[in-house]
């Protein structure tokens, strides 16, 4: 585990524009979302994955559909663009279900302060996060596409952004007015290997601090990790040129085409199946499974999913069968299908008692109440004068009178006692 620290907490990004005339922004496609949210809607999407957002300063103007299109469409663009450059995979953008279609999770952040009190990429980046991370937008399986609209943080800086290789959360963030002309979904691919840890330590075309810094290569302008940005569209960009550096190398370092963020296009889909006995929640720590009844999900083949179990109120987690066992969390490899069970069970269970004959059965702590799950209740079958026990039935068995047990759930025993019959004597 390695965290990149090169300015602040994150590897900056210095995308420059190189003095191109401003051109207005122009909205290439819609977004069939329903509207602004602070939320991170509920996923439709398994896995570790990019949720985007719309940033505003306090005292900024609301463009929130404009952006979000924009931003939808920079997404699009990302998308065909890195599987034309690898057909094996893709990132992983989160998705919503709207009401008329399925579409990516764009949230919408209004600041606490104003642009003014954003200067400079590092302090704006900074501030940013610190605001998300309040907002919740923290996930460690998450990567944040952050599209701030405000006025520029420092002049001719594009974007921001950087995190871990192998953790989130991370942070990709455009500066929509730094960079008139230059193409946004260019450098929102940029700052997006960035926030995958990119470029990792040993990559043998890694700039120099006087050329861009390590966190950029300088062996071909064309590589969409060169430092410095152009009008140059994003569909004639390279990820990483000679694939010698960061992606689909050879080396011994990180390699980004092995991130958790990346959708396998060349691996198959495996179902993860969660069946319930009584009342509770399964969830998957990775984004993607939410589930209170039976539930099916798709992941990629080979994906690492951690299961947890949160019983409802009045029960308790009893345990898993199947794929998962025991009480604690469940960490599965989706190398095929897989089902699981989650039992849970009531904290007070009631015991209830009958007899067949003359008898009576006496409980410790108490028949026919309500008691702990998991206490130890006795139950002795007294029979009245003149019969004798003969057996149990129900919860308990046997033919000796004490019976002990510790159940999970209501149960129900029955004593049977038959007349002592005496022999006739002369």
């Amino acid at each position: 585990m390695r965290r990149f620290l090169l300015v602040a907490a994150f590897a900056v990004a210095l995308w420059a524009g190189l003095g191109l005339a401003a051109t207005p922004r122009a909205l290439a496609g819609t977004w069939c979302g329903s509207g602004e949210t602070a939320a991170d809607l509920p996923d439709v999407v398994t896995g570790p994955q990019v949720h985007a957002i719309v940033v505003v300063p306090a005292d900024g103007a609301d463009d929130f559909p404009t952006v979000a299109a924009q931003l939808a469409t920079d997404i699009a663009s990302v998308d065909a663009w890195w599987q034309g450059q690898d057909p094996t995979r893709v990132l992983r953008f989160d998705q919503a279900a709207f009401p008329t279609c399925t579409a990516p999770d764009i949230s919408f952040l209004r600041l606490p302060q104003p642009a003014a009190s954003l200067a400079g990429a590092d302090n704006a980046l900074n501030a940013i996060i610190s605001d998300l991370t309040s907002a919740g937008f923290a996930n460690p399986w998450k990567i944040y596409l952050v599209y701030y609209d405000g006025p520029s943080v420092q002049q001719l800086i594009c974007g921001t952004g950087g995190g871990d290789f192998d953790r989130g959360p991370g942070y990709a963030t455009v500066w929509l007015q730094g960079c008139p002309g230059t193409p946004t979904d260019g450098v929102a691919a940029h700052e997006l290997l960035h926030a995958l840890g990119a470029v990792p330590p040993g990559a043998p075309h890694a700039c120099a601090l006087d050329q861009g810094g390590p966190s950029h290569v300088c062996d071909s302008a064309q590589d969409v990790l060169y430092p410095y940005a152009s009008a140059v569209p994003l569909s004639q960009l390279l990820l990483d040129v000679g694939h010698d550096d960061y992606y689909g190398h050879s080396g011994a370092w990180d390699d980004i085409q092995d991130s958790y963020w990346m959708h396998r296009l060349d691996l198959p889909q495996e179902t993860l199946s969660v069946a319930f006995q009584g009342s509770g929640k399964v969830t998957s720590v990775q984004p993607g499974l939410v589930c209170t009844t039976t539930c099916s999900t798709q992941w990629d083949q080979n994906a690492l999913v951690r299961l947890t179990a949160a019983p409802a109120a009045s029960f308790r987690f009893l345990g898993w069968t199947g794929a998962c066992t025991g009480l604690g969390v469940c960490d599965l490899t989706m190398t095929s299908a897989e089902s699981t069970l989650a039992t849970f069970g009531p904290t007070l269970i009631t015991l209830r008692a009958t007899v067949s004959g003359k008898g009576k059965v006496v409980c410790t702590p108490g028949c026919s109440t309500h008691f702990a799950a998991g206490h130890v209740v006795t139950m002795l079958a007294v029979p009245a004068m003149g019969w004798k026990f003969k057996a149990w039935a129900g919860a308990c068995k046997g033919k000796r009178p004490t019976c002990r047990l510790q159940p999970n759930y209501s149960a129900a025993a029955k004593a049977s006692f038959v007349k002592v019959t005496r022999k006739a004597t002369r």
